[in-house]
Parts: C-alpha cells; sequence; structure tokens
C-alpha cells in the first residue's frame, strides 16, 4: 500500500505545470567574445599592466567562466563555433582567409577547403535568443556572414562580412 501511494504521489508530482513565462523576468545576457585576449589581460584576472575595470566590474557582478575552451585559435572560426553550438568541421569555418594563401613553396600543410561564413541556414544563438522574445546586438566585430540579421541580430553596429566596419 505504502509502494502505491509513492508511485500515485511520483505521477501526479510529473504533470506537467503550465507557468506564464510573463511572471518571470529573463535575465540579461551580455557575451562578450574577444580575439587574442590572453586569460591574464583583464584586471579581474591578475593584470597588472592593463586597466580593464568596465569588464571589471561585470565580472564583479555577473558570472566568469574560468575553464573554457576556444572552438579555434583565430577569430572568425572562434566565433562561428560560438554562435553556431558546431564544432569548425560541421560549420567549415577553418580560418579567415583562404587556407591556401601564402608561398605554396612554402607551405607544409595541404589546404583544407574553407568556407568563409556560416552558411544562412544554420540555426544561431542569436536566433534561439531572438526564439525565446530576446532582442539581440552585435558590438564590433561580426565576420561570420554578410548580414548579422539573417543570423539573429536585431542591433548590428560596427559588424560586417569582413569582419570591421564599411
Amino acid at each position: 500500500m505504502c509502494t502505491t501511494l509513492v508511485c500515485i504521489y511520483a505521477l501526479h508530482s510529473c504533470k506537467p505545470v503550465k507557468i506564464d513565462i510573463t511572471e518571470h523576468k529573463k535575465p540579461n545576457i551580455v557575451l562578450i567574445n574577444i580575439d587574442d585576449l590572453g586569460y591574464k589581460d583583464v584586471g579581474f584576472m591578475g593584470s597588472q599592466y592593463y586597466e580593464t575595470p568596465n569588464l571589471d566590474a561585470l565580472a564583479e557582478e555577473g558570472m566568469v567562466f574560468y575553464n573554457a575552451y576556444a572552438g579555434a585559435a583565430n577569430c572568425a572560426p572562434s566565433r562561428a563555433c560560438l554562435i553556431s553550438g558546431l564544432n569548425t568541421p560541421r560549420h567549415g569555418v577553418y580560418t579567415v582567409s583562404p587556407s591556401d594563401r601564402g608561398n605554396t613553396k612554402n607551405r607544409k600543410l595541404i589546404p583544407i577547403k574553407n568556407t568563409d561564413h556560416l552558411n544562412d541556414s544554420i540555426f544561431t544563438l542569436p536566433q534561439m535568443l531572438k526564439s525565446a522574445g530576446y532582442v539581440t546586438g552585435s558590438f564590433g566585430k561580426w565576420h561570420v556572414g554578410n548580414d548579422p540579421s539573417i543570423q539573429g541580430i536585431d542591433v548590428n553596429i560596427g559588424g560586417s562580412a569582413k569582419g570591421n566596419p564599411e
């Protein structure tokens, strides 16, 4: 009898609960992606050289992830991994320039086929946030597509396919 009551209670507690999401305030999300930043290049991580008071204040009030992995060693592939959630072989952005650049006589590696930008069919983090009711923005370097608005960005300041303001 006791087992039956436990099972009934467990089944009852597993019913879907309808929650009015308008009652819950969504948290603000600020995701900062900085190319070529060393782990000790900001004040809150111990920099004695660079002064980063605004980043230090954000770190004090928010969350800091101390153990992380960059999806790639340079800017466009790393950004593509971050906003798509895909590893480089899945999205095809391996480098910022053609992989066969430079003098072929001195090249030690066989160039791999490179894609300049994320395919517009890839569902991105900004698109996911928009579908959850967020307003999204990109400020600064974009470099993963021709039009950030197609990839889920509502407000774009300074970003372009080239990676810098046009």
